[in-house]
């Protein structure tokens, strides 16, 4: 046996994401020999329970990866497309939450919420919980809305938790393949509190995958954008929101990374969405994607789940420092007498 031409082959086959009918476990069989390329099919192989060195995930804390950073408007758009959700926020006079006048403090916000749901104590998110009924009290529709909604009208944040799901969902399968319908139904019941942390009660949240997927299906053919919520949509993807509270600096932001950011919110998206929003998606794009997955698959092998769940750990540690300083979790609540799409909440003037 050639060590060199063993330990290439086994190299090769890792990075070839190890199928048996591949050429590569043909040849590091024929390099290695029987015992070695059985160790790298059990660590190497989906049915071992292991992808790379990641464990088969049982929980949302195990479905990290890199590409989550970039599908955060993706994960928006799905919300926001039921309408009395898109209008609600559309709508919304809440200067202190608005991505719009704090994106700063509305990231740590949000990835605080989810940190806690993914692997916060009870005590953090009954805390959370309350703050968040707080501010959602104040998103209200009024006779000149569109549509009716309530920020914490229970239907419409199980439309929201659900979506939460698909995040952590799609971000891991997108990469590393799809899962068993047990390990579905596990991660299903792991997602809970996503959705009893905005007021949702537990019995409202599918017991298994397929009630996850009867619900999802039957809520699609009620979705749709209006005219407003797009153009929100639209300045989240390309970043050109970051100009309303940064200014000069926001505008730049946009300049260098809103065309991929735009490019990635459409590429995490489900063609449903895509098509709701008339952005298009061609073969070229389709073959691009698989390609930066390939690569982003070989990074996660080594960095996730563990390095995401360090940047969770320090949001929760946040959220219990300033908790336990008695200071509102979620920041003093401000509100404006206009939309903050309007002006409200002294809005930067954009040059188009």
């Amino acid at each position: 046996m050639d060590g060199s031409s063993c330990a290439a082959s086994i190299i090769a086959c890792y990075f070839s994401d190890f199928k048996q009918d591949q050429p590569a476990l043909t040849e590091v069989r024929q390099a290695c020999g029987t015992p070695l390329t059985q160790l790298c099919t059990g660590m190497l192989r989906y049915p071992s329970g292991v992808i790379g060195f990641r464990r088969r995930p049982q929980r949302l804390a195990d479905t990290f990866t890199l590409l989550g950073q970039s599908s955060a408007v993706a994960n928006i758009v799905m919300q926001l497309s039921l309408p009395p959700v898109g209008e609600g926020v559309s709508e919304s006079r809440v200067v202190s939450g608005s991505p719009r006048r704090r994106p700063i403090k509305r990231g740590r916000t949000t990835l605080q919420y989810l940190a806690l749901a993914v692997m916060g104590t009870e005590e953090d998110r009954a805390a959370m919980r309350q703050a968040v009924a707080e501010v959602h009290r104040a998103v209200v529709s009024t006779s000149d809305s569109p549509v009716r909604y309530s920020g914490n009208a229970r239907d419409l944040q199980l439309w929201v938790a659900v979506c939460l799901f698909r995040y952590y969902l799609d971000q891991y399968t997108f990469e590393f393949g799809p899962l068993t319908e047990p390990e579905l139904d596990t991660l299903v019941r792991a997602g809970e509190p996503l959705a009893t942390g905005v007021q949702v009660p537990p019995g409202d949240w599918p017991a298994s995958w397929a009630e996850y997927r009867t619900y999802w299906d039957a809520m699609l053919p009620k979705l749709s954008i209006s005219a407003d919520v797009h153009r929100d949509f639209e300045s989240l993807a390309d970043l050109s929101f970051l100009a309303e509270s940064w200014g000069v600096v926001g505008r730049f932001v946009s300049a260098v990374l809103g065309r991929p950011y735009h490019w990635f919110t459409r590429a995490n998206l489900p063609q449903h969405f895509r098509d709701l929003m008339g952005w298009s998606w061609t073969a070229k794009d389709q073959k691009r994607f698989v390609r930066i997955l390939w690569l982003l698959r070989q990074v996660d092998r080594f960095i996730n789940p563990w390095s995401t769940r360090i940047i969770y750990r320090l949001y929760i540690w946040d959220f219990r420092l300033r908790r336990g300083r008695g200071r509102p979790v979620l920041g003093r609540l401000t509100l404006s007498d206009a939309m903050i799409r309007d002006g409200g909440g002294s809005r930067r003037t954009i040059k188009h």
